[in-house]
């Protein structure tokens, strides 16, 4: 038997070890045979081996058929013993046990999992299987903060037809109830492949949601998608899975179960055992970034037993009504009471909380005209306190990073107080003026109904604030813009680079031969990405613009292989943010750090160092963002013999 985990690649599975498996009888017996030889567990190849005697001619296990049975599975992982199969349509679903019988056993002969039984390539066959054992991780919780980095992966299958709007307005209502919160989304689509074929792009890159301008331009991406054909969870997840972003979440929303698997293989109709296999493996590899997938499967075609199957890719907890966050997988009537279940998702996590979003407003708007203002970059505190007695976590100081958000969190401990006065004071940097709206200083909201919330202005030594009454069970967001001083606006952009050769740091310059890369810049204006030297600054921009930083890399050495290329640091924050990458200029003078990680490899021939430095091949040589890749042996999916 060979067992698997985490996707690596686009037809192989990490070996899993510690799988319990064991032989049994018949496929309805109830307890294995009782005997030490019909169980085993895998070992770290993913190979999981019984020796079964009495196999000759006349002996008790002669021609025996026995059934092959998970009974348990390594720590951190589940097993999946029942699967659905059946149409794509969602008719006519049947709930099929995840066992395999073997052939009629004889005396010297070796059976293989991905040979002589388990596999089949069969699509007449339900439990058509790829001859690898799956099993599923368990899925990592959402961070216990508000705001979500989140992928959102839209079925886009023909299946969906004239609810292709109300999938659109589902989407909607979650970026909406994101908006106001530190959240980021990024866009993924599938029918038969990933991106949908009907599509042909997917935005892996995360972008801030956290005003109505960033939310309306995430919606702008799929407003004009339209459908595909076929239905590929695998393609989708593993999409996900590759993206050399983090994500704290992956929604999946689909309204019916794979039929296909791998490059557009399965018959595009029916749901085999194997078609859910391949989903499970890439779910793994999401889940193994310390992603959380949340399945939302909606009407009838993923109504019933389907859950099974939403539950392999998930997690085992089912909604229930009330556990919206606990809840791994869901199963909805339609793609409004979705979109209800989306929104209370995005809420929840809010709850009692006081969000502050920071925007930059142009430099040549007037008065309260706020038109074109962007998220601010890192740097800009806010302090919170409060006079209500008994509330606890305030007073808080809280400053924006460089997540694109613009966005700061409070979190008071309310204790029995059903409310409390919160007073949030700005610190102004030099060079900018507040721009009120209806003359006060903040605009607040409250995040479940989207009402607005009374403020008062205040002021302190630092500059101007306000106070607002933040009700225990609810959550408020509050906008403050500012603006550019009128001859103050001019800004420049310096950019270093850095080199981390097998673990040694070289700044630009000081990096071994071979090792080269050319920084780009847009602007200023309009202008399209351009060379500029390292450290040296670009003067022209006005503080509210957007750059976007990219580079060429060049390394001379075949023995060296690129394994990340990101900025580290803006303004003295630390960053984790991959190339491109679009930055809003927030002061005069901004500064960033490229670094680039760069393995250089041994010869397998355990020859002569071909690279730099003295470390151990840690990060790979497949050059691949983010994607865990599990050296050694490893598993081939729906390929027999090997």
């Amino acid at each position: 038997m060979r067992t698997g985990g985490d996707r690596v690649s686009e037809d192989e599975a990490a070996p899993l070890a510690g799988v319990g498996l064991a032989l049994y009888a018949s496929p309805d017996a109830t307890d294995p045979i009782g005997q030490a030889w019909a169980r085993c567990t895998s070992d770290a190849e993913g190979d999981c081996s019984f020796v079964v005697p009495d196999t000759a001619a006349g002996q008790a296990n002669h021609s025996a058929v026995m059934t092959v049975r998970q009974t348990a599975a390594p720590t951190g992982w589940y097993t999946n013993p029942v699967l659905r199969t059946g149409p794509g349509s969602g008719s006519g679903s049947v709930a099929s046990p995840y066992r395999f019988q073997t052939p009629p056993l004889q005396a010297g002969n070796t059976y293989r999992s991905t040979r002589e039984f388990m596999y089949s390539s069969n699509n007449g066959l339900p439990t058509r299987s790829g001859g690898v054992w799956q099993s599923s991780r368990d899925n990592p919780p959402l961070p216990p903060s508000c705001g979500l980095d989140v992928a959102v992966v839209l079925d886009l299958s023909a299946s969906v037809g004239s609810q292709l709007p109300a999938l659109k307005a589902a989407t909607d209502a979650f970026t909406d109830a994101l908006t106001g919160t530190p959240s980021r989304m990024a866009l993924f689509s599938f029918d038969e492949a990933s991106p949908s074929t009907s599509v042909g792009v997917n935005y892996p890159q995360l972008r801030s949601v956290s005003t109505q301008a960033g939310a309306d331009s995430f919606k702008d991406l799929y407003a004009d998608w339209t459908l595909g054909k076929g239905t590929n969870w695998d393609q989708a997840l593993w999409a996900v899975a590759q993206a050399p972003e983090h994500y704290d979440a992956t929604v999946v929303l689909t309204d019916g179960n794979p039929t296909r698997f791998g490059e557009r293989r399965g018959d595009g109709s029916n749901t085999h055992f194997i078609d859910v296999e391949n989903g499970v493996f890439s779910a793994n590899s999401v889940k193994a970034k310390d992603t959380r997938v949340i399945a939302l499967g909606v009407g009838s075609g993923v109504a019933g037993v389907s859950g099974l199957n939403l539950r392999a890719i998930s997690g085992p907890t089912a909604f229930d009504g009330s556990n919206t966050v606990a809840a791994d997988y869901f199963q909805t009537a339609d793609f409004g009471q979705a979109g209800r279940q989306l929104h209370d998702l995005a809420v929840d996590k809010c709850t009692g909380t006081i969000n502050v979003v920071k925007q930059i407003t142009p430099a040549d708007t007037t008065g309260e005209d706020v038109t074109g203002s962007v998220p601010a970059g890192p740097g800009w505190t806010f302090a919170a306190s409060t006079t209500t007695p008994g509330v606890t976590g305030l007073p808080d100081s809280q400053t924006t990073t460089a997540d694109g958000t613009g966005t700061v969190t409070f979190t008071p401990g309310y204790g029995a107080n059903p409310s409390a006065d919160v007073t949030v004071d700005e610190i102004q940097h030099p060079g900018y003026q507040l721009v009120t709206q209806g003359g006060q200083n903040a605009v607040c909201t409250d995040l479940d109904t989207g009402r607005r919330v009374p403020v008062e202005n205040t002021a302190s030594a630092a500059g101007p604030g306000f106070a607002v009454d933040a009700p225990r069970q609810d959550a408020v967001t509050c906008t403050v813009y500012n603006r550019p001083a009128e001859d103050d606006g001019e800004a420049d952009l310096t950019v270093d680079k850095e080199w981390d050769v097998d673990g040694h740091l070289y700044p630009e310059g000081t990096q071994p031969d071979g090792l080269d890369a050319q920084l780009t810049l847009t602007g200023p204006d309009t202008a399209s990405p351009t060379p500029q030297p390292w450290g040296v600054a670009r003067p022209g921009y006005t503080v509210g613009d957007q750059v976007t930083i990219g580079e060429q890399v060049h390394l001379g050495n075949d023995a060296c292989t690129l394994t990340r290329s990101e900025i580290t640091e803006i303004d003295g924050t630390p960053v984790d943010l991959p190339l491109p990458y679009e930055t809003t200029l927030t002061a005069h003078h901004q500064h960033a750090t490229v670094t680039n990680t760069v393995t250089c490899c041994p010869p397998d021939d355990g020859g002569e160092h071909g690279g730099y430095g003295s470390s151990s091949d840690a990060h790979g040589a497949d050059g691949r963002h983010g994607v865990t890749v599990a050296r050694g042996h490893r598993a081939t999916l729906d390929r027999p013999g090997r």
